[in-house]
């Protein structure tokens, strides 16, 4: 079990820590792990002293701490796995752990001072946030929402699937897009849609939900019915977009995404809830 910590806390010095706390060690998008997808111990890792430490809460009932990995050697038994990786195959513990750490080291590095007076701020020691000093603005760590849409017609035997411009050659997988000032998450989808591809839709359900730290949403998955309209792409965000049937579907994103475990349902015996 992951619990998170109540407080914000200052980053510390690698000794002086526990040795069985579990490290979340960080190097871009990737983490250190051993075989198993497990994360290290700090007696594992053979820091100096003085590598700075940020604790991010409790994993399996040991502390939990995130730094960018500061060795040039890694040590035997362990390598470096994308995130997504991760996502695909941890323990639950263990993927609680790397999202949450990842999306906090990241806040923390980006939000060093105030806003509003350009104070340094500190560690709040009531709330999970960050305080400045001299004028008292709370800042909490940022999530950005995004909605992505399994699109379906012909009684859920078809999918809509587009190939972002961003997205490795021949990838193709579902619509998508981040929620903007004042929508709400079913309004989001619709705009998205509309703008994207130019269709209309009904029978918005809602699936799933995904933390995602790359850097920082929190991905909403959808389905919705095709309910009329051509489709014209928006050449700005998309390269193709296309219908497809069960059973003959593109190369789709790699496993670990939400965007998959909706399109791997739409492929199973019971496919997406309409």
């Amino acid at each position: 079990m992951f619990l998170v910590n109540p407080v914000q806390y200052p980053f510390v010095p690698a000794g002086t820590c526990d040795a069985a706390s579990r490290i979340v060690a960080i190097s871009g998008a990737d983490v250190l792990t051993n075989g198993k997808l497990h994360l290290p111990q700090l007696k594992e890792l053979h820091f100096a002293g003085n590598t700075m430490l940020l604790a991010v809460g409790e994993i399996d009932g040991a502390p939990c701490f995130v730094c960018r990995y500061p060795e040039k050697e890694i040590p035997a038994g362990f390598s470096f796995v994308p995130g997504r990786f991760l996502l695909a195959g941890a323990d639950f513990s263990t993927r609680e752990a790397f999202c949450r750490a990842r999306e906090m080291l990241l806040w923390r590095e980006s939000h060093r001072f105030c806003g509003k007076c350009g104070g340094a701020l500190t560690p709040s020691t009531n709330d999970l946030a960050m305080k400045c000093p001299a004028c008292g603005a709370l800042y909490f760590p940022q999530i950005a929402p995004a909605v992505i849409v399994a699109i379906t017609r012909n009684d859920g035997g078809e999918i809509l699937l587009a190939h972002n411009h961003r997205f490795a050659d021949g990838v193709f997988s579902l619509i998508a897009g981040f929620v903007e000032a004042g929508e709400t998450a079913e309004e989001a989808v619709h705009r998205e849609i509309r703008e994207e591809t130019g269709i209309e839709v009904d029978g918005l359900r809602y699936l799933a939900s995904q933390s995602w730290p790359f850097p920082n949403s929190l991905m909403l998955a959808f389905s919705a019915r095709y309910a009329g309209g051509e489709i014209i792409v928006d050449h700005n965000e998309l390269a193709e977009c296309n219908w497809y049937k069960k059973g003959a579907l593109p190369k789709l994103p790699e496993k670990g995404s939400i965007a998959r475990a909706v399109l791997d349902a739409f492929e199973g015996k019971n496919g997406i809830p309409l």
